[in-house]
């Protein structure tokens, strides 16, 4: 039997924010605000080291949150949001 179920993931993060400029670039698809949990996700998973750094600043525990969350977020990034949590300690 084949099944063409698709899982999502749930969101956490609805609420609208302002997109920084540097961001813009990743959410082609909003022009003013977007949804929370949309712009950190598309920062980790396009975004430079750099802006990576940038968001998790912001937002740590959303980023956090959402990095552990999102199978497709590369080891490496996690790695660099543990280590920057730990410092905020």
């Amino acid at each position: 039997m084949c099944s063409n179920t698709f899982n999502r993931i749930r969101w956490d993060y609805f609420e609208k924010v302002g997109i920084p400029e540097e961001f813009s670039k990743y959410l082609w698809d909003y022009r003013i605000e977007a949804p929370l949990e949309v712009l950190i996700l598309r920062v980790l998973r396009y975004g430079k080291f750099e802006e990576i750094e940038k968001i998790f600043r912001l937002y740590p525990e959303e980023t956090e949150t959402i990095a552990f969350k999102y199978p497709e977020i590369k080891r490496g990034i996690r790695f660099w949001i543990k280590r920057w949590k730990s410092s905020l300690s």
